[in-house]
């Protein structure tokens, strides 16, 4: 299996998206609208999903 770096894009996303549930987990900050939608723990999940598809596939 050949694996490539993400790009800087896909990376910086997912790391935002993923630091925005652990805030919102430990009450750090607060977003009302975000927090009715998804729960904190699906928002890491989903960073560490994106790192692993920018990881998989060349595109991303």
């Amino acid at each position: 299996m050949n694996l490539n770096a993400p790009k800087l894009f896909t990376w910086m996303i997912a790391v935002i998206i993923g630091l925005l549930g652990v805030c919102i987990q430990l009450d750090v900050m607060s977003v009302p609208v975000l927090e009715r939608l998804v729960r904190p723990f699906w928002l890491v999940t989903c960073g560490f999903g994106l790192l692993a598809a920018g990881n998989l596939f060349k595109f991303l």
